[in-house]
């Protein structure tokens, strides 16, 4: 377990080092997030590189799993808590911020509904972590991951329905943007499986690989 973590850590640090030279060298991606108040006009507030975005998510996705590599080398307690703490933060900090980003593709701008989608994403992701912790307490009991998925199906909702709202006043959107949206979706599907079979190993090596597709398809093909 621990050779393997160590060698996903060094191969997502090097697509990060990859992708952050793309970023640099390359023409940024960027997407205005904007606030509209009553009888204003809509005022942008900044503007966000999604190119940084994901190349943010690598970085943390090595930083998870060098952390689950060096629990394998340390006392069992302190190893327990580095391996919780990686299959936590992983999932809590790269998630919501790839859902950020598809949200940012699809045309969503308004701050408020970026907050939303945000903020909806890590609630999802925290009830699969309970699901982590309290595996032996509940006795089995998949509540915690019914409620998450529940939860977390909602961002996906706001984008789908803004994607088929801009086809809808015929402004259909790249084929890129859903090809980007589709892999996001299908790498967290797949992520929902595993962990729903317990496969918290398989969970996370999906969720990373999924996640390392869609930055080279932001970084890369925007």
């Amino acid at each position: 377990m621990g050779a393997r973590s160590r060698t996903i850590s060094i191969l997502m640090a090097v697509q990060a080092v990859g992708a952050l030279l793309v970023v640099l060298l390359g023409e940024r991606t960027l997407r205005a997030v904007t606030v509209t108040l009553p009888g204003q006009p809509t005022s942008t507030l900044s503007h966000v590189d999604l190119g940084a975005a994901m190349v943010v998510v690598l970085a943390l996705s090595a930083a998870a799993w060098a952390l689950s590599a060096g629990a394998g080398a340390r006392s069992s307690g302190a190893g327990a808590r580095s391996s919780w703490w990686s299959g936590a933060l992983d999932p809590l900090l790269t998630t919501p911020i790839t859902l950020f980003v598809v949200a940012q593709l699809n045309g969503i701008r308004d701050v408020g509904a970026l907050v939303g989608v945000y903020a909806l994403a890590s609630a999802g992701v925290l009830f699969a972590v309970v699901q982590r912790r309290d595996d032996r307490a509940t006795g089995g009991s998949r509540v915690p991951l019914g409620l998450g998925s529940a939860v977390g199906i909602v961002p996906w909702g706001i984008v789908a329905f803004h994607q088929v709202g801009a086809g809808i006043v015929g402004h259909p959107l790249p084929g890129i943007v859903v090809v980007i949206t589709l892999t996001a979706l299908v790498a967290a599907v797949a992520e929902f499986v595993a962990t729903w079979r317990r496969q918290l190993v398989a969970a996370a090596v999906l969720r990373t690989a999924g996640f390392a597709l869609v930055a080279w398809l932001v970084v890369a093909a925007l």
